[in-house]
């Protein structure tokens, strides 16, 4: 499956000036986008796409969300559609606790990865073209750490002629 890159942050709610939401558009240099204080409910990012591209699957990588869901739209306008509906990354003790599943009760909700495809995203915009991606993470369990993403990839339909 061919990844869509993301070209530009088009807006965003809040972001950390250490880890901003500009980290989002290369996701293999290990930066994260965080929020720009502890206590924020919810944070929104709205990033462009090159052209009109019909999305499959994505991966996201969290950074202390308890939620995230995705929503696609285009520069045309018109409302947002939802593309993930909200998506549980931490329970409410992970969120309180700052830690996660991870095996010796590392940070594996704060740093929980989820692969999402084509069954698990909402029909209507699965296939069709966009060229914007909205996500929206939030956190009403903890008010003690900021949150956000540490990454978030987007890919195509596999070409026909591709091999499996």
């Amino acid at each position: 499956m061919p990844e869509i890159p993301f070209t530009r942050v088009v807006s965003v709610s809040s972001e950390d000036p250490r880890h901003p939401a500009q980290n989002l558009l290369q996701p293999d240099d290990g930066g994260h986008w965080r929020s720009e204080k502890a206590g924020e409910k919810q944070i929104s990012v709205v990033l462009e796409l090159p052209g009109d591209r019909p999305i499959h699957s994505l991966h996201i990588g969290n950074d202390g969300s308890a939620f995230v869901e995705v929503l696609v739209g285009t520069a045309a306008g018109g409302d947002f559609q939802v593309l993930l509906p909200t998506a549980a990354f931490m329970t409410p003790s992970e969120s309180r606790g700052g830690t996660g599943t991870a095996p010796g009760g590392g940070e594996g909700g704060l740093r929980r990865v989820r692969i999402f495809g084509p069954d698990t995203l909402v029909k209507g915009g699965v296939g069709r073209s966009w060229d914007r991606l909205r996500i929206v993470c939030t956190q009403p369990y903890c008010q003690t750490r900021p949150y956000g993403l540490s990454f978030i990839r987007i890919f195509s339909s596999p070409e026909d002629n591709d091999p499996p």
